[in-house]
């Protein structure tokens, strides 16, 4: 079968699924290079058609990240589910013989008709289903829990899944305003950052903040429940068409909001410093539910709120379960794989691979489609016959090097295909890149990809983190041997790298080790602030 699964919200983007494997994704930021870019990826749906050399009418379904069922659905139906688990308790009668009389609307069916006569369906799946199902099923798990959390789907914000084999089953839910990727993005609106896009941002500034007033006054935000979290929503206002997503309430319990490109100070790291304490805090009670009602030994976790690789480090070392996956495209862009991957195995019940899908799914170039550019802009060129060397000895040297080959990654990070290398062990790198290369706050750090068998060498785990969602602790012998990754609070946002996963960029970090050794690079994405990540050969140049 061939489905197309399509996102149409904050990060745009489309993905294809042939046969039940994933084989094409891109955001449509890539394409019409505006960062983040909500359109709709009518550019990434015909990159992903073409590089299987397919056509709209060669498509079995179409899979829609949205369900707008569930806006239509009876008002009544949260009373009656109030009143049914009322009556249950109260008198013992069991809920299965309780009317329904609203029941939700799990999704949606429209069919277009081609103009060849065809009939293509078109399933329209509630948003949190598709981010479970890109984490799961694309997963090594047979069977797992599923923690998704984001700002918000039609209702939901949060969900707990159990996965086995190829189902889904919804076993928790918190619904929006209740949101923890609203609190955190109001709160970055308030610390004058871009909510939705500057999350990362805030939660680099956290480490330049420390333990204060602030940590207690933003927890009172938030109540930990049995069924979740609930947040004080009178220090909001996401929820309303405001200028801003916090009220004034808010400012009156913290202070004045920065005003964008100002200088921050103590206050705003102290305020960051709080933030990311509690959505830490939050995420570990929720993965400690997930835990309790799966029974699972293993966690998958997507949404917006599993980029926060400083949450997920905790994750790993404070929680239960035995094994973690991550999924590298966790926000709303990932969503387009999952509803391709939902009506594979959840509506058409195809078998699951268990092939864990590759972060390698966007535009790819020939040799000769790269010398034909480099031919038409008149540019001198030498072809290596062995470019990992030349490479690592390059970064060896103290240069700063653009790395462009392969099939772009899908997601937000540069993980060795569309990235920025440079040498860790030098202290003014951090400060040199910032303000000359990438054009961004001074507080931002950079990540290090490191030989996926040396990491415990390095930092303070030696579990794989392929697509630098995990925060590790740079182990205190190596904070003075790797200044440029390891940031001020002591940790690295690291990615391994092993052989099968991407044999040229592990040719690179190895021959990098075997000159310095240290087997570990400096990796950013290959880009400027503002701009997405590269994406074409031309742009490549340009950038």
């Amino acid at each position: 079968m061939k489905i197309l699964g399509i996102n149409h919200s904050n990060d745009a983007a489309a993905a294809l699924v042939v046969d039940g494997r994933v084989v094409a994704a891109s955001q449509e930021e890539r394409f019409s290079r505006l960062k983040h870019d909500p359109s709709f990826p009518d550019k990434a749906i015909d990159f992903c058609l073409k590089t299987q050399g397919i056509e709209l009418g060669d498509l079995d379904a179409v899979g829609f990240f949205w369900n707008p069922g569930i806006h239509a659905e009876s008002p009544l139906r949260r009373l009656t589910q109030s009143v049914r688990h009322h009556v249950e308790y109260l008198y013992g009668v069991p809920a299965r013989l309780i009317p329904r009389l609203g029941e939700r609307v799990s999704r949606i069916e429209e069919t277009i008709h081609l103009a060849s006569g065809r009939k293509l369906p078109i399933h329209y799946l509630t948003h949190h289903l598709c981010h479970a199902a890109a984490a799961f099923f694309t997963s090594p798990f047979e069977e797992g829990a599923i923690l998704t959390a984001d700002g918000y789907g039609e209702r939901q914000s949060t969900t707990i899944y159990r996965g086995r084999g190829a189902d889904l089953e919804l076993l928790a839910e918190v619904d929006f305003p209740h949101s923890i990727g609203s609190f955190y993005a109001a709160l970055t609106d308030y610390l004058g950052f871009r909510a939705n896009s500057g999350e990362g941002k805030v939660m680099g500034l956290a480490s330049y903040g420390r333990e204060s007033e602030y940590v207690a006054k933003v927890r009172n935000l938030i109540t930990l429940t049995e069924r979740g979290f609930e947040l004080d929503l009178s220090y909001f206002e996401f929820f309303h068409d405001r200028p801003h997503r916090y009220s004034e309430k808010l400012v009156a319990l913290l202070g004045p909001a920065r005003k964008p490109e100002s200088a921050v100070d103590r206050r705003h790291e102290d305020i960051a410093f709080a933030l990311q304490a509690v959505t830490e805090e939050v995420m570990l009670h929720l993965a400690r539910m997930a835990r309790k009602v799966t029974g699972a030994k293993n966690l998958c976790v997507a949404g917006g709120v599993a980029l926060n690789c400083v949450a997920n480090g905790r994750l790993q070392r404070e929680t239960d379960f035995e094994k973690f996956f991550f999924y590298p495209a966790a926000g709303d862009t990932g969503t387009s794989v999952g509803a391709a991957l939902a009506v594979e195995h959840l509506l058409h019940r195809g078998p699951r691979s268990m092939e864990v899908a590759s972060e390698y799914l966007g535009t790819g170039f020939t040799a000769a489609q790269v010398r034909s550019v480099l031919d038409r802009g008149r540019l001198r060129y030498h072809t290596l016959k062995d470019p990992e060397v030349t490479a690592a000895r390059m970064i060896a040297d103290g240069l700063i090097l653009a790395w462009f080959q392969g099939r772009a990654e899908f997601g937000p990070r540069a993980l060795g295909n569309r990235s920025i290398l440079a040498d860790p062990r030098r202290k003014d790198m951090k400060d040199l890149l910032n303000a000359t290369v990438k054009f961004r706050e001074p507080f931002r750090p950079y990540a290090p990809s490191v030989l996926e068998e040396s990491c415990g060498k390095y930092f303070g785990s030696d579990v794989p983190s392929p697509y630098m969602l995990r925060a590790y602790p740079t182990r205190p012998e190596m904070i003075d041997v790797l200044p440029a990754i390891t940031h001020v609070d002591g940790t690295a946002r690291v990615q391994t790298v092993n052989a099968k996963q991407n044999p040229r960029y592990y040719r690179l970090i190895r021959e990098f080790g075997r000159i310095t050794g240290i087997d570990c690079v400096l990796n950013t994405s290959f880009n400027i602030r503002g701009e997405p990540i590269i994406n074409t050969v031309d742009e490549a140049i340009k950038c």
